[in-house]
């Protein structure tokens, strides 16, 4: 029973460290929760996205812009020193936030973002999976974590960090206006090595607990 009580002790404590290590692991690409750090006037924009319709919010860069037919988008942010931030080399996933504040979508739209890291990977996402596949609904939050593509993990495994950001949009679904917000990206383990590793410790419990 002692030596049951002590695995389960060690378990447990593993467990915990795990808790502790994956929550200090994640890294915000632009050093705080929020995209809201970015300066519309240093963004790169093209099609209907404009500075003029970009607002610096508390939750992240919001875009308000005309949809429809020819109304694909893209923005590019290159990060000032002050932003960028060293990553830690074991987060293997990106986890990507953004709010549909507005619109009328009448169809499927398509969300993308890029990476792009201090050795030349820039890596596109798809927020949305499969692309087209989502009627945003006014008011939603939507959030999708990736494995990191070959590149980019490559790169920040070697510790490059990422020195800018894309943004791209297809609302040609979109009847009149439509405004969205990009509210945080975030490089995390990938969840499906820490629900592993959990089976891991369960059956090494359940094997001395059997013995």
């Amino acid at each position: 029973m002692k030596q049951y009580s002590k695995w389960l002790a060690a378990a447990v404590a593993a467990v915990g460290t795990v808790a502790i290590v994956s929550s200090a692991q994640a890294q915000f690409v632009t050093g705080q929760q929020y995209l809201s750090n970015i300066d519309p006037v240093n963004t790169v924009p093209t099609g209907n996205w404009t500075v003029s319709g970009m607002s610096d919010t508390a939750t992240g860069l919001q875009i308000t812009a005309a949809g429809g037919s020819g109304s694909f988008s893209t923005l590019y942010y290159a990060l000032p020193a002050g932003q960028v931030t060293p990553l830690n080399p074991a987060d293997n996933a990106v986890k990507f936030t953004w709010t549909w504040d507005s619109g009328n979508a009448v169809g499927g739209i398509n969300v993308l973002f890029a990476l792009d890291d201090a050795n030349g990977g820039v890596d596109y996402y798809d927020a949305i999976s499969p692309s087209y596949s989502l009627t945003p609904t006014p008011g939603t939050t939507y959030s999708i974590t990736l494995p990191l593509q070959a590149p980019n993990q490559a790169n920040i495994a070697g510790g490059y960090p990422v020195n800018g950001l894309n943004f791209q949009i297809d609302p040609a679904n979109v009847s009149g206006d439509y405004s969205i917000t990009f509210n945080s990206i975030e490089l995390v383990p990938e969840p499906a090595s820490l629900a592993l590793l959990g089976l891991g410790i369960a059956g090494l419990l359940a094997f001395r607990r059997r013995k």
